[in-house]
């Protein structure tokens, strides 16, 4: 074989010529330079999409409130119009029992319903966990 700089130093020996300086070498890897501007692009990826995606979040949080609150009043009122009467005020948060006879399913990661009667009106209090 004959090498690359001409040289030949006998048989199946090959020369190999230094790269220019400044030349990364082919070995698979990136530099610390690439790296830094990859995490900074990532970075401002994030800062751009974060705070929408919050926006969102909470939209979704607001509106899960308001159909749980529909739902809720719906059922009181059928109750109401039903039997008479406003739904009584039982179990721990005073919604099993238009759980059990009105099928009501609140859903919610984020607010706590309480269902009481007060001076014969029904009341519901719907309080955010996080405060």
């Amino acid at each position: 074989m004959r090498p690359e700089n001409g040289a030949d130093d006998g048989p199946g020996v090959v020369l190999r010529t230094r790269k220019q300086p400044g030349l990364r070498a082919d070995n698979g890897g990136f530099t610390l330079i690439e790296l830094i501007v990859a995490l900074a692009l990532i970075a401002v990826i994030f800062s751009v999409a974060i705070p929408p995606m919050m926006e969102y979040r909470a939209t979704v949080y607001e509106r899960e409130k308001l159909a749980n609150e529909s739902a809720i009043n719906d059922a009181i009122r059928q109750c109401y119009a039903l039997e008479g009467r406003y739904p009584p005020a039982t179990g721990e948060t005073g919604l099993d029992y238009l759980r059990e006879h009105y099928q009501i399913i609140v859903k919610t990661n984020v607010y706590d319903y309480e269902y009481r009667i007060e001076n014969g009106n029904p009341v519901l209090t719907i309080e955010h966990r996080g405060r």
